[in-house]
């Protein structure tokens, strides 16, 4: 069999780096090009050799970040841009395929489809025409202006030159693949690979307060994430001997603001936690909930799936797909305050169901959603479409 030769590519992290790892694993990684220093790919185990780092770029980021929103726009732009041509210049001519986050890889992928190099689009969103939809209708309720929330006009435009050219558009839930296909993006062209979890790390610890009926949201504090239902949900149920921990950055203030009107002395906002202090957070938890609006996958369901947590989502979120109702979780329509509060409830009255529950979680985490499940079914897609059919 001929070998694949793949280069992936990232200026953000995200989840690229675990698939850069299972690309590795696998034998079909010939390059990550990515803007972090190397010592950060080798937490992953990628050898250097198989890392090129385009350190400016990362750096322009990270400062842009840190700038007042209003000042943001015009700059991420040029950033998306410049990190896009420098791309397309690191990569090899004889790659079979090239693998490009959305939004930062439009000219990398014109230079790819001009030598031969297939070429794939890693889309970790809903189509943002669609999550721009579901955001507007979401602000207007909560009497929040749009600009800064929702996704300018030039990176939905970039986005979709890059699902027109490229071969392939890879995403991680069937919620995305169907926004991607409501907006014109053939079918055929989408692969769903659903995002792994490491179980060598999030696995159930001992819980140290059992005696509390915790409910864990971890996220970012911004409207996009629908914390202020989960908040109101809660307060409104106001259940003996529980607590509303949230763990996540508060991205924005003026939201922020908003939802403390349901703040109580039941209600715990933690801040940002490192993810190796995640594990015994969860584990200490009795549900996870995790609300979104509009959100292409999650990857703190599968993590808090794997430390046994139970799952309440709405079917807004894409992780919706690993969730078996009943079995490790409930979908719930989104902004419906009265199926969250009985989801919750059903949850708080059943030990048993609550056990039961939490032992499915883990084990189905363990069975079909680790990396390397995540690493062989990439595997197989390169493999049925660029081998078998050269």
């Amino acid at each position: 069999m001929v070998k694949i030769k793949v280069v992936t590519s990232c200026l953000s992290r995200f989840w690229i780096y675990d698939q850069a790892f299972q690309l590795y694993r696998t034998g079909l990684l010939f390059l990550l090009i990515q803007a972090y220093p190397k010592k950060y790919t080798r937490n992953w185990q990628i050898p250097d050799v198989k890392v090129k780092t385009l350190l400016a770029n990362g750096i322009l980021m990270r400062i842009i970040n840190s700038l007042p929103l209003f000042l943001q726009n015009n700059l991420t732009r040029f950033c998306h841009e410049s990190f896009g041509r420098r791309l397309a210049r690191s990569i090899p001519k004889d790659i079979d395929v090239f693998i490009g986050l959305s939004s930062y890889s439009l000219e990398a992928i014109k230079y790819s489809k001009s030598v031969g190099i297939k070429t794939i689009v890693d889309h970790g969103s809903l189509h943002l025409e669609c999550e721009n939809e579901l955001m507007q209708a979401e602000l207007k309720k909560l009497g929040l202006k749009f600009h800064g929330r929702t996704a300018p006009k030039w990176i939905v435009d970039r986005e979709n030159c890059e699902f027109m050219l490229a071969d392939w558009v890879m995403v991680l839930s069937e919620k995305a693949k169907h926004s991607l296909i409501i907006k014109g993006v053939s079918a055929e062209k989408i692969f769903v690979n659903s995002c792994g979890v490491d179980i060598s790390k999030f696995k159930p610890l001992k819980n140290t307060q059992k005696n509390i009926f915790k409910v864990i949201f971890c996220g970012s504090i911004t409207p996009r994430k629908g914390l202020h239902y989960l908040m109101q949900a809660f307060s409104e149920l106001n259940l003996y001997n529980s607590e509303l921990l949230i763990i996540g950055r508060i991205s924005d203030k003026e939201y922020f603001e908003k939802i403390k009107i349901y703040i109580s002395k039941n209600v715990k906002f933690l801040g940002a936690y490192p993810q190796s202090d995640l594990p015994q957070v969860y584990s200490d938890g009795a549900i996870f909930v995790l609300p979104s609006i509009a959100d292409g996958f999650g990857m703190v369901v599968t993590q808090a799936l794997a430390c046994g947590l139970p799952v309440i989502v709405t079917d807004n979120v894409g992780a919706k797909d690993i969730v078996i109702e009943g079995v490790n979780g409930y979908v719930v329509p989104n902004a419906d305050i009265g199926s969250l509060k009985q989801k919750i409830m059903t949850l708080y009255n059943d030990q048993d169901l609550l056990i039961k529950m939490s032992i499915a979680a883990k084990q189905i985490s363990t069975e079909s959603m680790t990396w390397n499940s995540y690493g062989d079914r990439l595997k197989e897609f390169l493999i049925r479409q660029v081998y078998d059919k050269n």
